[in-house]
């Protein structure tokens, strides 16, 4: 592994993180329905991105 593929391990592994954050917000009781949509497609856009960039930095 390359010093290119070690950075963007690591930097899918922040974004799992701020996916992971935004599920748990998403759970929150008190929100609306316009931010629970919000939240769900921010958790889901960055467990996108995490899960490219861990799976490139395999390859």
């Amino acid at each position: 592994m390359n010093n290119l593929q070690l950075y963007i391990y690591f930097i899918g592994i922040i974004f799992f993180f701020i996916g992971v954050y935004f599920y748990y917000q998403k759970r929150k009781n008190e929100i609306n329905e316009k931010q629970k949509l919000f939240r769900n497609r921010a958790m889901y856009f960055f467990l996108t991105i995490s899960l490219l960039c861990v799976v490139y930095s395999w390859i």
